[in-house]
């Protein structure tokens, strides 16, 4: 997933393995946004989850089973 700092415009990515991470984080949480912290500037960048929920990879029958 590709982020954008809104203060020094800086764009770069997210991993799948970060974006499951902090999906099922907010999902405990049952918040609405996730902080990720610019990697040029270091200021907190709120992204959506529902956002993030996209570009989470679909889990298929047998892993819902085994969780």
């Amino acid at each position: 997933m590709n982020v954008r700092c809104n203060y020094c415009r800086q764009s770069f990515n997210l991993g799948r393995d970060y974006l499951v991470d902090a999906v099922a984080k907010a999902a405990e949480q049952k918040l609405k946004h996730h902080s990720v912290e610019c990697i040029n500037c270091r200021k907190m960048i709120k992204v959506p989850v529902a956002q993030m929920k996209r570009f989470v990879p679909e889990q298929s029958a047998e892993d819902k089973a085994e969780d």
